[in-house]
């Protein structure tokens, strides 16, 4: 009876040493060696049994595709026909189909102009129409809007870093960011109605010099975008000028985003456009020397996060509003489909778009009837 006890009480000492090596509990325990030999002798993504040879790349992708419409109620387009549709179907209620997509190539939007969207209401671009190596020339720019502009479904584009914020002057060997916001805005926004061929009429916030602030609403779904990009949103503790001008435009998308809510307060849903995942961002330590009293200098660091005033407003929106709210994004150049802080703030949904050098386009199901409200429906390769 004795030896039992001994034994289920070493069994039991054992169980809990093993479970405080899982968890990490004892720092002595030699992880790093045993990291060590484990990238040595254990490859970190190993073989499978029946590997894909690498010239298959693209069964591979469709591959993905297919598990990943499985967990989205993705349909694959017409250009993945190997595959089989895995959409069930939908509810008839009233819905609106919107395609998006972002963070291309110049070459790359081409795919659109041959595609059949006709039960497509609006194309969203989320920003960075150039790659980061992209030069940022007038000849890019204006390819890119002559081609969103021959393109027969509206267009409601926002504008990404790279097509501004992330240029280099070549003659100069600096930033000239502010001069290719300003052509920007003059070749994308020079008038009150989005992109394309048959452009929908719209309200934006040109009166206080940010035509790329716009808003419309289709079948009493709400569109707004709002300028919020990469690259810390232009906020650059090195640059006063960047930072000015990233406070006054911060100010000015908070009360963008503020009034439109308030104008489409009888929406059934809203939409809000920008490039950059607000829900991904950190703070930037910014440092200041105070002086208090000559000589002794005290040196004073504080952290910054350039985008927490405009998410808490839209946050709160969604509460104050009630409806079902799609912030539509991209810059992460990956598929994501989530509910950030769900419990806090039910009505928020988050799509973030494909992005180079998987550039693809999404079709999304708005329809606030729906359980869920906002549907990835197809998904469109416009790399081929």
């Amino acid at each position: 009876m004795k030896s039992i006890k001994v034994l289920i009480t070493n069994l039991s000492l054992t169980i809990c040493f093993l479970f405080g090596v899982g968890v990490g509990n004892y720092r002595w325990f030699p992880y790093e060696q045993l990291k060590l030999i484990k990238r040595t002798f254990i490859p970190e993504n190993p073989i499978p049994e029946n590997p894909i040879p690498e010239k298959n790349e693209e069964l591979i992708n469709n591959l993905l595709l297919a598990e990943l419409a499985k967990t989205n109620n993705i349909e694959l387009a017409d250009n993945l026909n190997d595959l089989k549709s895995i959409s069930s179907s939908s509810l008839k209620s009233d819905s609106i189909k919107i395609i998006s997509l972002g963070d291309n190539e110049p070459i790359n939007m081409d795919g659109l102009l041959n595609l059949n969207m006709e039960n497509s209401s609006l194309i969203v671009h989320v920003g960075d129409m150039l790659n980061a190596w992209s030069p940022c020339t007038d000849s890019n720019a204006y390819y890119q809007s002559d081609l969103m502009n021959n393109l027969n479904i509206p267009v409601l584009y926002t504008p990404g870093d790279n097509e501004w914020r992330d240029c280099i002057n070549p003659e100069k060997g600096d930033t000239h960011n502010l001069e290719r916001l300003a052509y920007i805005r003059e070749t994308f926004f020079s008038n009150n109605k989005t992109l394309g061929r048959n452009p929908y009429a719209l309200e934006n916030q040109r009166i206080r010099g940010y035509p790329e602030n716009s808003r419309l609403i289709k079948k009493n779904i709400a569109f707004i975008t709002a300028h919020v990009i990469g690259t810390e949103n232009n906020f650059d503790p090195f640059s006063k000028e960047n930072t000015l001008e990233y406070l006054q435009r911060d100010a000015a998308n908070i009360d963008w985003i503020t009034e439109s809510f308030e104008r489409y307060k009888d929406a059934s849903a809203y939409v809000v456009v920008i490039h950059n995942n607000i829900f991904n961002s950190k703070k930037i330590p910014l440092f200041f020397i105070q002086k208090f009293g000559s000589p002794d200098l005290q040196t004073l660091e504080i952290e910054i996060n350039p985008y927490e005033k405009f998410t808490s407003s839209l946050l709160e929106l969604s509460n104050k509003y009630k409806k079902p709210v799609l912030v539509l994004h991209g810059n992460g150049h990956k598929f994501r489909s989530f509910k950030p802080m769900e419990s806090k703030f039910p009505f928020l949904h988050v799509i973030q778009n494909f992005g180079y050098p998987d550039v693809k386009a999404i079709e999304i199901e708005i329809n606030p009837l729906k359980k869920i409200p906002f549907n990835v429906t197809k998904i469109i390769d416009l790399s081929s």
